[in-house]
């Protein structure tokens, strides 16, 4: 009997002494600092293998614990605080959410609102919206978001065109987006592209206010078009540029300087190219007959 009570009480002992160092390491645990490099993640091809058929689960894992990434990074540091490897591990806790899942949306929506908080993101956040872009061939956000990023972060405005001309041709895009991709491929001087692009759309367009619309910029940019290669001509014959668009008029090249339909004046820029006053909107119009290249 005493045999038996001594072993329980041993038993007793060791057990509180093994709770008791548990707690010990625990607490310990918590005060050792995090190493730098722990924003690795599995990469997406192992993912794959390992989730197996569970690859949509596997995704939804990783979304959420890009979710608490972030939620970590704003509540330790704030973004303007916050470590590279901080952002590095949400980039590619979402990277590896739609390596799992290409077709997964929330991801890219999440990636693009909130890593674009830090602009030298801005190149991850491209990355993974054009894995998107391949998968996703229906949506027009995606090439939306890639387009304001280029044009808004990047300031290229030609390849901004080019994503929402994209965009543009998506089902179920906004009408907004084939005027907003025309216009910058205008201000880049690309308006034999805008013209291509704007007669493709209008030929799948049924809404008869929106075709009037697109209509309307397709009129002013083939004036543009018209007025650009006769200035070509000129340069050609000459030698130089002209000093105004007038000048084309008065050597014959052309017959008239054609009216903008939006009510402005077209004339020519210092650098050579076919403008407006009216930037091809109606909120801007001007009344001059011509605006000199200096």
């Amino acid at each position: 009997m005493r045999r038996l009570l001594a072993t329980l009480v041993l038993v007793a002992a060791l057990a509180a002494g093994q709770v008791a160092t548990l707690w010990w390491a625990a607490g310990a645990r918590q005060d050792l600092p995090l190493p730098e490099d722990h924003s690795y993640v599995l990469p997406g091809p192992l993912l794959r293998v390992v989730a197996g058929e569970f690859r949509g689960l596997a995704a939804d894992f990783c979304f959420l614990q890009g979710l608490t990434a972030y939620g970590k990074l704003l509540e330790s540091a704030g973004p303007s605080q916050a470590r590279d490897s901080d952002w590095q591990r949400v980039y590619r806790l979402l990277d590896a959410a739609t390596d799992l899942d290409p077709y997964f949306f929330d991801p890219y929506y999440f990636g693009n609102a909130v890593l674009s908080r830090n602009p030298e993101m801005i190149p991850r956040i491209n990355q993974l919206l054009e894995k998107g872009l391949e998968w996703r061939d229906w949506d027009w956000l995606l090439p939306f978001y890639l387009g304001f990023n280029h044009f808004y972060y990047l300031q290229d405005s030609g390849r901004a065109s080019e994503y929402l001309m994209l965009g543009a041709q998506r089902p179920d895009a906004m009408p907004l987006l084939a005027t907003l991709a025309a216009r910058l491929a205008y201000q880049e001087n690309r308006t034999e592209n805008a013209i291509v692009f704007l007669r493709g759309i209008l030929s799948r367009t049924e809404d008869e206010r929106t075709r009037e619309l697109y209509q309307v910029r397709l009129e002013a940019l083939e004036k543009i078009h018209y007025l650009e290669q006769a200035v070509l001509v000129y340069r050609q014959h000459y030698g130089e540029m002209p000093g105004t668009l007038n000048v084309l008029q008065e050597r014959g090249v052309i017959s008239a300087i054609p009216e903008d339909p939006y009510g402005g004046t077209f004339y020519l820029d210092a650098d050579g190219s076919v403008k407006s006053t009216s930037e091809l909107t109606y909120a801007k119009g001007g009344t001059s007959n011509e605006i000199p290249a200096n």
